[in-house]
């Protein structure tokens, strides 16, 4: 039976938080606190921020540990946990996802490659039309400083997909995926690494249930910055894409 849809974005739903967002952070001390400010300011009148501390071996956890201690916004909740190694965003989502409340579920990265400004933009959208999942595409929005590499590389892994499934999706691998939270919970992700975008976008699917895209600003990173993608994942992405594809049960 389909959720019914609520009247209003900004309603605030009893006491249960419309939004939950995840801050995996992996050695991020030099943009983890300003994300954190960025992220608990949204003009969201009831959601939670869980940061997940992947095993961080710089100054990331203290700093996650004494932003929480000092913050007050009763509208906003942050919790944080921490992982005893270094295990991936596929992970984080997965501690995140035991302790999430909200109604729809999404992530900020913490390199501050995407800015949350547009976080507020797809819940409404997500919202007003009982959207099951919203993903914000860079691909349709302003692009800046992409590699090249990235850039074809990308757009090839996004040509696969639309050949494979018969969808129109413009960007799989954008950060930007809002999700229902129950649905997200069902599709049990198993993928702790990078390759859950791949995963989750093909359960998505596999489901018939469509992706709505809006256009998002992305300012990419260099590698020298901490960017952590590299031609690895690149292999990895089409061998799981055409895996999954041909894969009975999913």
């Amino acid at each position: 039976m389909a959720n019914k849809p609520l009247a209003k974005p900004a309603i605030k739903a009893a006491n249960k938080p419309l939004l939950s967002i995840l801050v995996p952070v992996y050695n991020e001390e030099k943009t983890i606190l300003r994300v954190l400010h960025k992220v608990t300011s949204l003009p969201i009148k009831n959601y939670e921020v869980l940061v997940v501390d992947d095993a961080s071996h710089d100054g990331s956890k203290p700093i996650i540990d004494k932003f929480i201690e000092t913050f007050d916004r009763p509208e906003t909740t942050i919790k944080a946990f921490s992982h005893g190694k270094n295990r991936g965003k596929g992970a984080g989502i997965k501690t995140a996802l035991l302790e999430a409340t909200g109604r729809y579920f999404i992530v900020q990265d913490a390199d501050l490659e995407y800015d949350p400004v547009h976080i507020p933009l797809m819940l409404m959208r997500a919202v007003e039309d009982d959207l099951p999942v919203v993903y914000g595409s860079r691909f349709k929005g302003r692009l800046e400083n992409m590699p090249r590499a990235n850039f074809y590389a990308n757009h090839f892994y996004n040509f696969l997909l639309r050949r494979m499934y018969k969808t129109q999706i413009t960007d799989m691998h954008t950060c930007y995926k809002m999700v229902r939270t129950d649905l997200l919970r069902e599709f049990d992700l198993t993928s702790e690494g990078f390759s859950y975008a791949i995963e989750l976008v093909s359960k998505i699917l596999r489901r018939g249930i469509d992706i709505h895209e809006l256009p998002i600003d992305f300012n990419g990173r260099t590698k020298k910055e901490g960017k952590k993608i590299g031609i690895r994942d690149g292999l990895d992405c089409v061998y799981i894409m055409f895996k999954l594809r041909l894969s009975r049960n999913i």
